[in-house]
């Protein structure tokens, strides 16, 4: 099969967990501590099987690990939070900040110089990540709120656990890596319990199922998306980079309003074009 199928395939996999992490959100699991864990510990369990299939063992370094799974830890609360918080066609476009971070770690830690032309690129995407947060009142004051700083938080989390994963790597099995991360990711959620403990005991089938499916797309999207990016990085890079999930958010806004998001035209019009400008500008500082 073309490297470009499993790059939609990724694509599509991963719009799909973002859709379905909203849905659940919104109207399975009311408590995003619960949410946060229950989320964690099926990633772990779709890890455990597969890192030892690809024969994980122990690690030969253990600091990046930690740390790696220290940041995955807060990623994974304030994604979830802020997914109760956010509109998805709102905190899609956050993840372009990532790359945003990640330079300026990069800068920061490694003395990288920043070009006049990477600097526009930033404004371009901070300019942008103003616009994709506006709602009705077209105000500049939307990209203030709260919970904006909870997605852009989260945002430099997955950045930090980035950058920690690839120090993991130096001297550590792709495998391995991700086994103990998760490991590591799981037991620093274990002192929520606090906030859901309630919650957790009258959990239902029914409540857990969504989560499992995230797991299962999830993994197909690592699979799928590894195979895409050994094969086509740059082609792969673009095709992942497609707001699908904003798409589906719209299509829904339009044929089913009141099951996620519901805005006038004008709004995901503005959304949609800030979306692609950071989008174009994340992939030009990728290069």
């Amino acid at each position: 099969m073309p490297f470009y199928l499993y790059a939609w395939i990724a694509c599509f996999a991963s719009a799909s967990t973002i859709i379905i992490t909203k849905l659940t959100s919104k109207y399975s699991i009311k408590n995003p501590w619960l949410f946060n864990f229950l989320w964690a510990f099926v990633i772990l369990s779709f890890t455990i099987p597969l890192s030892l299939y690809n024969h994980a063992g122990f690690p030969s370094d253990w600091l990046p690990i930690i740390v790696a799974g220290i940041f995955g830890a807060l990623w994974n609360i304030l994604y979830i939070q802020s997914m109760y918080r956010i509109d998805v066609s709102t905190l899609s476009p956050l993840f372009n900040f990532r790359l945003v971070f990640a330079i300026i770690l990069g800068s920061v830690f490694f003395q990288e110089q920043l070009t006049s032309y990477q600097f526009i690129l930033f404004i371009v995407i901070l300019v942008g990540g103003i616009f994709a947060t506006f709602d009705e009142r077209l105000s500049i004051k939307s990209f203030f709120k709260p919970a904006i700083r909870i997605g852009l938080l989260a945002m430099l989390s997955l950045a930090l656990n980035n950058a920690a994963i690839k120090f993991a790597l130096v001297h550590n099995s792709i495998w391995t890596a991700n086994l103990w991360m998760s490991v590591v990711t799981v037991l620093m959620l274990l002192p929520t319990f606090y906030f859901f403990k309630k919650e957790f005991f009258k959990l239902e089938v029914k409540q857990f199922l969504p989560i499992i499916g995230m797991g299962i797309l999830q993994t197909i999207t690592n699979v799928a998306g590894n195979i895409a990016y050994s094969a086509n990085l740059s082609i792969t890079s673009l095709i992942m980079a497609v707001p699908l999930s904003m798409v589906i958010v719209f299509l829904f806004s339009i044929f089913a309003p009141r099951i996620l998001e519901k805005h006038p035209i004008k709004v995901y019009v503005i959304r949609f074009s800030s979306a692609l400008f950071m989008i174009w500008a994340a992939l030009q500082l990728s290069k």
